[in-house]
């Protein structure tokens, strides 16, 4: 343990639609050091309730501006009232890709497992626990909550104010579902550092619900020295695809007492 607690620790936050929350890459292996990492645009623990999902448009009917933004806004609004698992592979610059599986239950508990990194972290309101390849047990950490979870409340509105450039592309099917395809760019800011995105964005005709998102832009990369707890950031060029499922049978509890 005394070795890897000699290590940088490494987080990578993804700026993902929102610079999405949702959207963790952690490639940590010290549980016990503190890691300080600016906020995911919109960032929330307490999320607003979403609003009726927006009718969706046929190929035939191309929606208009107002129309576009609302039904961008109420899906990217659900990520953060409804449980839901985003499946997503990133490329950070000329790394190899990685897969993280991100579970959410609102407002504060979330899941984050890399097979890839060797790490799953579970958190809990301001409490973050980890289990790593390299100690093989569960560890309360030192890390805040809000590094995963961010510290301010979502609304449509916040939502807004990251997303401009919406635009509706196409309708088709994804895995057997009717979808409308839509692209945004966002921009978000983490400390000192814009981070910047372009998006597409797929959702269901019937629902609503955002099913998947391809994203090409900024990640907010944060290396920490464990044994002076500085660190510095830096924007880094990384793709991401994240596959979406809503899911309410999901459920987050402490690993050890």
């Amino acid at each position: 343990m005394q070795d890897t607690r000699r290590t940088l620790i490494c987080v990578i936050i993804v700026a993902s639609a929102l610079a999405l929350a949702s959207s963790c890459r952690p490639t940590l292996r010290d549980t016990s050091a503190p890691a300080t990492v600016g906020p995911e645009l919109p960032d929330a623990t307490e999320p607003t309730e979403s609003p009726s999902p927006t009718i969706l448009p046929t190929e035939a009917q191309e929606p208009s501006e107002d129309e576009v933004y609302a039904t961008v806004v109420a899906a990217l609004l659900a990520l953060y009232s409804e449980p839901n698992r985003m499946t997503d592979t990133t490329s950070v610059g000329e790394a190899q890709p990685t897969t993280n599986v991100i579970e959410f239950v609102p407002p504060d508990r979330k899941r984050i497992a890399s097979a890839d990194q060797g790490v799953e972290y579970i958190v809990i309101g301001d409490d973050v626990y980890a289990n790593t390849k390299d100690t093989g047990t569960w560890e309360k950490t030192q890390i805040p909550g809000s590094t995963f979870l961010g510290d301010g409340e979502v609304t449509a509105e916040t939502i807004r104010t990251t997303v401009s450039d919406a635009r509706w592309l196409r309708s088709e099917v994804l895995d057997d579902t009717a979808v409308a395809v839509y692209s945004y760019s966002s921009t978000s800011r983490s400390g000192d550092v814009d981070l910047h995105s372009q998006t597409e964005l797929w959702i269901g005709q019937d629902d609503g619900l955002p099913k998947k998102m391809s994203v090409t832009g900024e990640t907010l990369s944060v290396s920490t020295d464990p044994s002076t707890g500085v660190s510095t950031q830096k924007a880094v060029q990384a793709r991401s695809t994240i596959l979406i499922e809503f899911d309410t049978t999901i459920r987050i509890e402490p690993p050890i007492p």
